[in-house]
């Protein structure tokens, strides 16, 4: 899961025009809408390169990192649905609500609200703007995400609840981290026995490196827990 920092971005000012009490999701489009997948775009993606001519370089799914293309999903974090028992109608319009989220239906937003979907509690869940998933969550080189062993039972519970309701153990999500990673796994025995000779601080200053080279890709969080093995 991505660590965003949602005060680095202007909150698109035509949402205070809506209001849930008299107005749905369906009366939300245009101008507006166009501000605001704009505004979750600088969210999720590189400050400075990431624009609104170039919307889909270098954006991630807040939740699975996979990249996002054909503009994604907007994401309401807390579900709108009035009739739902996990339902935040006053959340509609909320600029805190919203993440962008790629379209599958297998894992992630569209998983999470699916309407077979088991109710959960939202607060049980790691919120990408508010909590760092990398204190809960563990991306094996494997391709397979763990609640931290480390652990106590409330935070364990929330981690366990992400995985869950956001479906970040799905296949094809192991399969594509276990593929972000697999070309550091491959690096020969002897590039690690000639890194393993390296003075510490300059082979920390080589795996920091390289974890910053790849903190926008795909699954990053997977390649960096494998790397900061080795600092």
């Amino acid at each position: 899961m991505l660590k965003l920092d949602r005060a680095s971005v202007i909150a698109p000012a035509c949402l205070a025009e809506y209001d849930h009490r008299t107005q749905t999701w369906d009366d939300f489009g245009g101008n507006c809408k166009r501000q605001l997948r704009f505004a979750l775009v600088q969210l999720q993606g590189i400050p400075g390169i990431t624009t609104a001519d170039a919307a889909e370089y270098g954006v991630r799914c807040a939740y699975c990192e996979g990249a996002i293309h054909h503009e994604g999903h907007i994401e309401h974090f807390r579900r709108k649905n009035r009739k739902h028992p996990n339902g935040y109608p006053e959340l509609t319009f909320e600029w805190s609500n919203f993440f962008l989220a790629c379209g599958s239906n297998e894992h992630c937003g569209h998983y999470k609200d699916r309407r077979s979907a088991p109710l959960y509690d939202p607060d049980m869940l790691i919120k990408p703007d508010e909590h760092d998933s990398g204190h809960y969550l563990y991306f094996h080189s494997s391709g397979e995400v763990r609640a931290r062993n480390t652990l106590g039972d409330e935070d364990k519970n929330c981690a366990t609840e992400t995985i869950r309701v956001f479906g970040l153990d799905n296949r094809a999500l192991v399969g594509a981290r276990a593929n972000a990673v697999r070309s550091y796994r491959k690096m020969k025995e002897e590039d690690f026995e000639e890194l393993a000779s390296w003075d510490e601080p300059e082979r920390n200053q080589y795996f920091q490196g390289e974890i910053e080279a790849t903190r926008w890709q795909p699954y990053a969080t997977t390649i960096k827990h494998f790397l900061q093995a080795f600092v």
